[in-house]
């Protein structure tokens, strides 16, 4: 249980590992009820892409990841957090490009959203993580839609991982 009251949901972790088995390629999760729940779990089929090219279908799910979370919190005034399964190619001393698959995880607070949830999402980031074991992922935290762009993300990830 978080500092706020807010309990996370059972699902929220069994969601989750089925995420990281390769069942869904995102979740969405939202504080309801004082419950961190599960609003939607999206599998590749449901975002209709295939092909096995790691950038081109990692940007178009992402981008259709970024308009479904634009949508629920009707364009950015609510809070949510949400997993997300990043392929891409990133280039590796020695080695070339390697191809990679990186879950990360987002809690997104925008500006937009009103003083109460953001606090009640913030003070219940550390029971959803620990839920989730999110030592190994990498966390952004956005505040917008420039924050929450493929071109970041790719950023940040490729800076991460490129050298190691």
């Amino acid at each position: 249980q978080a500092t706020s009251g807010v309990i996370v949901h059972p699902d929220v972790q069994s969601t989750f590992m089925k995420l990281q088995g390769k069942k869904f390629r995102y979740i969405i999760f939202k504080i309801e009820e004082r419950k961190v729940v599960v609003e939607s779990a999206v599998t590749q089929e449901d975002l209709g892409i295939d092909g096995d090219d790691y950038e081109v279908s990692s940007k178009e799910a992402f981008e259709k990841f970024v308009a479904d979370l634009k949508e629920r919190t009707d364009g950015y005034t609510d809070c949510r957090y949400a997993v997300f399964d990043f392929k891409f190619t990133c280039p590796r001393v020695g080695t070339g490009a390697s191809k990679m698959d990186k879950i990360v995880f987002i809690q997104l607070c925008p500006e937009g959203a009103p003083i109460i949830k953001k606090m009640v999402y913030a003070s219940t980031a550390s029971a959803i993580k620990t839920t989730l074991d999110t030592g190994k992922i990498l966390q952004f935290q956005v505040s917008d839609e420039s924050e929450i762009s493929h071109s970041e993300l790719m950023a940040k990830l490729t800076e991460k991982y490129a050298s190691n």
